[in-house]
């Protein structure tokens, strides 16, 4: 896996992420994307509905 690292350029880094279906503390369902960004540390990123519908298609 490729990690970005201090100093890498944000032009060339893959990262790995995923699309979740997740529950908040109130119950309600959502949809977040979340990047994984070291192998302990994981970003989540809350999208908006146009986006979510494109990385769905």
């Amino acid at each position: 896996m490729n990690y970005l690292k201090g100093g890498d350029s944000m032009d060339s880094k893959s990262v790995v992420g995923k699309l979740e279906q997740r529950t908040s503390k109130k119950g309600q369902p959502y949809t977040c994307l979340v990047i994984k960004l070291t192998p302990t540390y994981e970003k989540i990123v809350f999208l908006t509905n146009a986006e979510l519908e494109l990385l769905r298609k």
